[in-house]
This record gives C-alpha cells, sequence and structure tokens, in this order.
C-alpha cells in the first residue's frame, strides 16, 4: 500500500512537472517580458534614487507607482481597461511636471519627439509580438478580463454581506465553522474550475500594461523632458509647403466597405465640414465616437463592442498605427515644422473674420482637403499683399493653419478608421 502512494505520488508530480515544462516552453516569451518588466522596474527606481533632478524623480515615481498598484492587484478592474484614458492620464501628469507653467501642458512636444516616439514604440512592439508564444497567449478579447472583473467584485461584494460578516465573527462555534469552511471550499473550486483561464488572460494582460505603462512612461519624459527654445519660423516660409499637401488621403484599398465605409465616410464629413476652428479636444472625441461606432457594426450583438478586441490585434493595430504617424515626416511642411512644439502651432487665436471659416467650410465641400489648403493659402497670399492691415493677414493667417490642421485631422481619422476596422473586424 505504501509503495503503490509513492508510485501514485510520483506519477502525479511527473504529470506536474510536464505541465510546468510546456507551459514554459510556451510561454518562454511572456516570461521573457515580465522579466523586462521587473527589470526596467529596478532601474527607474534606481534613478528615482539616484537623480538629482526633483522633476525627474517625480516623474520617475509616477510611472513606478502606477506599475507597483497595477502589480499589487490580484484582478485587474474595469478602469484598469481603459487603455487610452489611462494612457492619456500618465502622459498628462509627466508633462505637467516638466511644464508646470504651461496652459496645455500636452502640447508642450516639440513633433518631431513626437513622431520619434512612435517610430520607439511600434518598434518596441513588433519586438514584443515576434517573441515565442505571445501570439498564442494574447488571442483573448478584453470581455473576458471584464468577466473577470465583475465577477470579482461580485465576489468582493458578497464577502461584505452582513450574512458572511456573521459567520466569519462566530466560526468558532463547531457547526458554523464547519459551514464556512464547507462555503470557502466550494469557493475556491469555483474560482479554480470556473475561472482558471481568465484568471490567465488577466495575468498576461497584466504583463503588457505594465510594459506599456514602463514604455509610455518612459518615452513620455524623452519627450517633455526638452525644454529648449523655439524655433522662430514665418508663416510665410510654412504656408509655402502647405500648397504640397496631398489633394486627398488615400484609403481606398484600407478595406473599408459596406455600413463601415458610411459610417467613416460621415464622421469625415462630420470633422471637414465642421464650422469655426476645430480644438484638438473636440477632434479627440469624434475620433472615440468613430472607434465606438466601428466596433459596433462589427459587433451589433455584443453589450460592449469596445471590449470585443483582442489583445494581440490591439498591438499589432497600434504598430500599424504609429508606423503611419511617423510617415508624416516625409510631408515637406511637416518635416519643416519637426523642431516646433505643438503648442506653437496652436497659438492661433480664434478667427476674426466668421465668413473667412464659413469659405474654408465652401472650400472643402467644393474641393478636396489638399485644394481647399491651397486655396487658403492662395487667400492669405493675397490679402498680404492687397490689404497691409494686420486684422486681414491675422484672418487670412488663421484660415490657411486652420485649413492645414484640417487636413491634419483628416489625416488622422483616415488611419484610425483604417486600424479600428482592421482590430475589430473578424477574422
Amino acid at each position: 500500500m505504501q509503495i503503490n502512494f509513492y508510485w501514485i505520488a510520483f506519477g502525479f508530480g511527473t504529470v506536474l512537472a510536464c505541465v510546468l515544462a510546456v507551459l514554459v516552453v510556451k510561454g518562454y516569451g511572456l516570461l521573457q517580458v515580465r522579466w523586462l518588466n521587473i527589470s526596467r522596474l529596478r532601474n527607474l527606481q534606481q534613478r528615482s534614487t539616484d537623480t538629482s533632478d526633483p522633476i525627474e524623480r517625480l516623474s520617475l515615481n509616477a510611472i513606478t507607482e502606477r506599475c507597483e498598484a497595477l502589480r499589487g492587484r490580484w484582478v485587474l478592474g474595469e478602469a484598469d481597461l481603459e487603455l487610452i484614458k489611462n494612457t492619456r492620464s500618465l502622459v498628462q501628469q509627466i508633462a505637467e511636471l516638466h511644464h508646470p507653467q504651461s496652459t496645455q501642458p500636452l502640447a508642450e512636444a516639440r513633433i518631431e519627439k513626437i513622431l520619434n516616439a512612435f517610430l520607439e514604440m511600434k518598434t518596441h512592439i513588433l519586438q514584443l509580438t515576434r517573441l515565442r508564444g505571445i501570439r498564442e497567449w494574447t488571442r483573448f478579447r478584453l470581455r473576458h478580463l471584464v468577466w473577470l472583473s465583475e465577477a470579482w467584485a461580485r465576489k468582493t461584494q458578497w464577502e461584505q454581506t452582513p450574512t458572511v460578516k456573521t459567520v466569519r465573527r462566530f466560526k468558532l462555534i463547531p457547526i458554523v465553522k464547519w459551514i464556512y469552511t464547507a462555503l470557502r471550499s466550494l469557493d475556491l473550486v469555483f474560482w479554480s474550475l470556473k475561472m482558471t483561464t481568465f484568471f490567465l488572460y488577466d495575468i498576461v494582460f497584466k504583463v503588457f500594461l505594465i510594459r506599456w505603462t514602463l514604455l509610455v512612461g518612459e518615452t513620455a519624459i524623452r519627450v517633455y523632458s526638452d525644454r529648449g527654445q523655439d524655433e522662430d519660423i514665418s508663416p510665410e516660409e510654412l504656408l509655402e509647403d502647405m500648397g504640397a499637401l496631398p489633394e486627398h488621403i488615400e484609403y481606398e484599398e484600407s478595406g473599408l466597405m459596406g455600413e463601415v465605409k458610411e459610417r467613416v465616410d460621415a464622421s469625415r464629413n462630420a470633422l471637414l465640414f465642421h464650422m469655426g476652428t476645430m480644438s484638438w479636444q473636440e477632434a479627440r472625441q469624434r475620433y472615440d465616437d468613430l472607434v465606438k461606432e466601428i466596433a459596433r457594426v462589427h459587433h451589433p450583438q455584443a453589450e460592449r463592442p469596445l471590449y470585443e478586441a483582442r489583445l494581440y490585434d490591439l498591438l499589432i493595430g497600434f504598430s500599424r498605427f504609429a508606423e503611419q504617424m511617423v510617415n508624416l515626416n516625409t510631408k515637406p511642411v511637416i518635416n519643416k515644422m519637426l523642431k516646433l512644439r505643438l503648442s506653437h502651432l496652436l497659438k492661433v487665436k480664434d478667427a476674426t473674420n466668421w465668413a473667412l471659416e464659413n469659405q474654408l467650410v465652401d472650400l472643402a465641400r467644393k474641393y478636396k482637403i489638399g485644394t481647399a489648403v491651397k486655396y487658403s493659402t492662395l487667400i492669405y497670399k493675397a490679402f498680404k499683399k492687397g490689404h497691409p492691415g494686420i486684422l486681414f493677414k491675422d484672418a487670412a493667417l488663421v484660415l490657411a493653419r486652420e485649413a492645414g490642421k484640417r487636413w491634419v485631422l483628416v489625416y488622422l481619422h483616415e488611419k484610425i478608421a483604417v486600424e479600428a476596422n482592421w482590430v475589430y473586424k473578424p477574422k
């Protein structure tokens, strides 16, 4: 009997060792990412201790505190899945630390630094996706994490009910103690059998979320730590190259068809024909709405279509979008503005002539956006020569700059639409 027990224990240990070996081999890439996270966290904590710059120390602490908070959670909450919101919050925090006097700290980044940041992040993410086993481990949908988060929240709420608190208070009584132990055992069995897969998904997502936080945070420090003087570029220098922007933005080969194309066209027209100057906040809201509409088209039955995306598709989709952002530096006018900060371009007061803004909308309706930019530039030059008064020149300059900005907004709109469609469409 004793021998049989030893053989059973040996067999169980062998099976367990084989399972662990398979998991290690299949998940070697994931382990590499986790080790990289730990190494980078230690490095940032050491940098925070060694640096004499209080701003750098606060920025590094902001990154490490977020990562440690994520590592300390048993299960990620739904708020942790709001990637865009949390990313923006971290970048905003770092930008405010480096530019406390600015009313628009996020706009204090140089265009060259922003494009380099996209290139760096694209390269890093592609390297991650090529690690062994990463594709298989990241094929789950975000809704699986939402289900686990909701189930864990209900479990936590249940443990705080008066009944459970009463059982805990009197568990020394043998009968109550037995019932309490049985309930805890059933609870353990449930979470072991029913939620094991979701727990694995949560662990994988947490590893990549920490990697993303580290990557974004370190990149943001490099972008916003530059506090040098801006170059002085005259409007005429920029307007000369604005006329060379493409007539229209190619998207015919992007795979947009049917209802998705109709939604994208409607969203683009709303962006293009918006009356008056358009703020970046308004444009960002339109982008958010666009992604939600595309997700809804591809997943009409889903309660939360945004969470139907797979982690692997999000990684690839972002790397593709980052590549399109880097391609902006091939445009002559963008290339000339590389040393400028975004805040320099945003220092355009509201249009002083409402009729000129309507003129931009009329041009955009009649022609393609690239043509509207050219006509806006010509209008500025005509006012500059024929009307030396500063009011006319300022109004015409607003028109030309708004036309250029609208071109960039439409460019971003098309790239976001293409990648969102690729992420959410059935594969």
